[in-house]
This record gives structure tokens, C-alpha cells and sequence, in this order.
């Protein structure tokens, strides 16, 4: 690649993503203003939304509502849900996969979304699948793709992209795919897409992430990149974590003939080997909060990975440490579960004393504002969000409500009831001038601006009951 110093290889790199990637669909940070969306194959396998979840649910709907195809098999759209694993699975960053129901029927929509500004998304070429197997073509949006056609996907600006970023990439590339590590378990690589931001973040000058996904599978890669030449990239020190979870690491590929035998000095000084890699740290850290390991290892002096008990390990977050402290020494096989990206929580697992002796334990609790199994997402509606203010407008201009609550002076929208009930019905306490109640209802959007109330009731505080039909 020949651009000297790493450092400065990874301010150019900064300098092209801020000046050229920012046109790409698939990088978040630039789509947040625009609405875009971003698919990660790392270890937050999933969608990324640029922005707010609910709202971008809303225009989505609101681009298959207007499709001509889905409105005369599926009618009025009443449910949508976005299944990210089949979206995952598709190729390109902007194709989604909706499960959708209508008054007509169910099925599901495989197609580009594609973003017309920050509040609108429109719908691009793909299919319906009807729930008896019925499959439908979607054209897509005749205006939306030959603006896109004019601006976002305009050739020549991604040649320049090209130009600027693409070199050390295909060279990054080519490096992977000679390592027998990837070939076993990507096997030939298909996409290879820099992350900037957890390049970033990522210790060590030498230091990139990519997602990968070939034929085999996908996964993240992070690892170190050695100029050889010009021409060419070596794969040094990394982590391959693949879609299931598992940290596969690994050495790297040896110096070639002739090549510096200084190469790299000082990466391990930044990055540390295998034995002391972010995710061993932070494992580290938690093992040393439990007090079990407190109490029969002591102050940790050495945490080795065990890669071949990890591998043997049944859950995917399951990992293999041996332990050295002031008290004793043992084995622990436990679950890790990430709180963010500083922090690993201790789960599950069983200790194993020099003695023999194994200790099974509970793990810590979850930290406070934690997301755990059962919580609400981050993601589902707030009382500030739009959803919330379009709702409040629905209810507003039923007739039921107006006649029972009068004006509405207060709308409190119960998230975690509204997120416990089934199916689009969303459930708010109601203060009005003529009463107050609670209203349970579906929501069905009618475009991106507004939402109509479905079947549902609403209960005064005397307990009379009113349908909402």
C-alpha cells in the first residue's frame, strides 16, 4: 500500500470515509440524517436504523401502503414486522424482508427500501410472497429509482470512492483470504466491508475491523494489517468472531522472504497478543469482581484464554479461561454477556479448583439500566416519540373518544403493557373534559405523518367498556 506510517494510514483512511464513504449506503453514521439503515454481521449481528426505529417501521409502511402490488393483494396494512434474520441473509445493505398483514391477506415483502429524505422511504424492486406461496413483482418506485439512478448511485462518484478507499481494502481482502482460519469457516469471501467507527476504536495503529460473509458463512474480523509492499497487505494478530458468537483467534500469517524483520514493532506494545486482547481484558475484570474467584483464587496474577476448552464450550457465549492468583489457581468455563462496549458481565459457570473441586455459580446479576430478556427494547415506542404524537392525534379525532373523554388533556402511554399486548394494540390512560379511561387499540399507520385507530375499546374509570369499531 505504501502510505508509510499507519498512523497517518488510518487518518487518510478517516479523511476518505468522511469525503467519499459518506454517499454509501451501508455506513450508519452518514445515513442517520438520510434514514438509511445498516445490516452488521459482527458480534450486534442486525440491522442498524439511522434513525429512530419506530419512525422508520412507520415509512416503511407507509412505501408498501402506496405500492400498487401490495395494496391489491395485502389491502390496508395493518401489521408489519421486520424479520432481520432473513434480511440479514439478503444481499445488498438497503434490502429488507417485511412479514405483512392486511385486510385482504398476509405475506411477505422482500425489496429494496429506498431513502427519499429523512421522513420518507420508498419501496424498490423486489417480491410479494403471499401466505399460499403466490409470488407477486414489485416494480418499485418509478421517481424513487430515477432520482437514485441520477444521485446516489451515480458511477462516476463511486469510482472515486473507489479511488480513495478501495486499494487498501481489496489488498486487506486478499490478505484474509489467503488465511486458512477464514477459508475454513467463510470460506471465499463475498463482501469484505470496513467498520470506520470500530476501526476507530480499535487499539493498535495497525489495527482495522471489517464484516465479512463468504460462502461458508460471515462474521467480523479485527485484526492487524502489515504493509509488505506496495502492492500488497499481510494479515497479522486478530479475532474472527463468527455469526454465532464464537472468537475464533488467531496468529496471523508469518513474515514473507525479505520482508522487514522489524515489521510491525510496537503494534503489540498497543494492541497486546491474543493473551490480552480487548474482549480478555474486560473477562478478566469481570472474573476479578466475583467474589467466588475472590475467595479461592485471590488477585488475579495471570488469565490465559483456552482456546481448545472454549471450542468445546456448549453455549456460544460460553469461553475458557485458566486462573492464577495469590490464593490458588484453577479453570473457569463461563458465559460472558457484553454490556457495552466497555464491559463484560460474568454469567453462569463453574470453577474448577486445583483440587479438583467444582464450583458451579449464578454469575452477577445484570447491571442497572441493562437490557435483559423480557425488558422492553430501547427501540419501542416513548411517550416523546413521533409514534406517540401521531396516536395522540388519532385518538383525538375518534369519535368515541370525543364523546366519552371530551378533549384530551393528558395521553400517558403505557409502554410496558403496550409492549406486552399482542399484536399492533397499544394501550394509553386518558384524562379529557368530559371523563377519563384507558384505551386499548391497534394502530395502524396511514403514512408517515399519521395513524388511524383499529379495533379496540376503550374502559372508562367506571368501568363501562366502549368499542372502538
Amino acid at each position: 500500500m505504501g502510505w508509510g506510517s499507519r498512523r497517518w494510514a488510518k487518518l487518510a483512511w478517516a479523511a476518505v470515509a468522511a469525503l467519499g464513504l459518506a454517499a454509501l449506503p451501508a455506513i450508519a453514521a452518514t445515513n442517520a440524517a438520510e434514514g438509511g439503515n445498516e445490516k452488521s454481521g459482527g458480534t450486534e449481528r442486525g440491522i442498524r436504523f439511522g434513525i429512530d426505529r419506530e419512525e422508520y417501521d412507520a415509512q416503511a409502511r407507509a412505501a408498501m401502503q402506496v405500492d400498487p402490488v401490495v395494496a391489491a393483494q395485502l389491502g390496508a396494512i395493518r401489521k408489519v414486522t421486520l424479520d432481520e434474520a432473513a434480511s440479514m441473509d439478503e444481499p445488498g445493505p438497503d434490502v429488507l424482508v417485511f412479514d405483512v398483514e392486511g385486510s385482504r391477506g398476509k405475506g411477505r415483502v422482500t425489496a429494496r427500501f429506498i431513502t427519499v429524505s429523512p421522513t420518507q422511504e420508498a419501496l424498490g424492486p423486489g417480491t410479494l410472497v403471499m401466505a399460499d406461496g403466490t409470488r407477486h413483482a414489485i416494480e418499485g418506485d418509478a421517481d424513487a429509482l430515477a432520482a437514485e439512478d441520477g444521485h446516489a448511485h451515480d458511477h462516476e462518484h463511486d469510482e472515486e470512492v473507489e479511488a480513495g478507499a478501495g486499494l487498501f481494502t481489496r489488498q486487506a481482502q486478499e490478505a484474509a483470504q489467503r488465511y486458512p482460519l477464514i477459508r475454513q469457516h467463510i470460506g471465499q469471501i463475498t463482501t469484505f466491508e470496513i467498520d470506520t467507527d470500530a476501526t476507530g476504536a480499535a487499539p493498535g495503529m495497525n489495527t482495522f475491523v471489517f464484516d465479512v460473509a463468504g460462502d461458508k458463512g460471515r462474521g467480523r474480523l479485527q485484526a492487524d494489517f502489515i504493509t509488505v509492499d506496495a502492492g500488497t497487505e499481510r494479515l497479522g494478530k486478530g479475532v474472527l468472531t463468527l455469526a454465532d458468537g464464537r472468537r475464533l483467534a488467531f496468529e496471523g500469517e508469518p513474515p514473507g522472504e525479505g520482508e522487514a524483520a522489524d515489521e510491525g514493532a510496537g503494534v503489540d506494545d498497543l494492541f497486546g497478543d491474543m493473551q490480552d486482547n480487548i474482549f480478555t481484558r474486560q473477562a478478566r475484570v469481570a472474573v476479578q469482581r466475583y467474589p467466588l474467584v475472590q475467595q479461592h483464587i485471590g488477585a488475579l496474577q495471570t488469565f490465559e484464554f483456552d482456546m481448545a476448552a472454549t471450542g468445546e464450550a456448549e453455549g456460544v457465549n460460553e469461553f475458557a479461561f485458566a486462573l492464577v492468583g495469590d490464593k490458588g489457581r484453577g479453570h473457569i468455563v463461563a458465559e460472558f454477556i457484553t454490556v457495552d462496549a466497555d464491559t463484560e458481565r460474568l454469567g453462569k459457570g463453574v470453577l474448577t479448583l486445583a483440587d479438583g473441586r467444582e464450583l458451579a455459580f449464578e454469575g452477577e446479576p445484570p447491571f442497572p439500566g441493562e437490557q435483559v430478556d423480557g425488558d422492553v427494547p430501547e427501540t419501542f415506542a416513548r411517550q416523546d416519540g413521533i409514534f406517540v404524537l401521531q396516536a395522540n392525534a388519532a385518538m383525538q379525532a375518534h369519535p368515541v373518544v370525543r364523546r366519552h373523554i371530551g378533549d384530551i388533556r393528558e395521553a400517558v402511554f403505557d409502554r410496558d403493557a403496550s409492549w406486552a399486548a399482542e399484536g399492533e394494540r397499544y394501550i394509553f390512560d386518558l384524562k379529557g373534559s368530559k371523563g377519563q379511561g384507558r384505551l386499548e387499540a391497534e394502530f395502524i399507520t396511514v403514512d408517515a405523518d399519521s395513524e388511524r385507530i383499529g379495533e379496540g375499546e376503550l374502559v372508562m374509570a367506571d368501568g363501562t367498556r366502549y368499542p372502538l369499531d
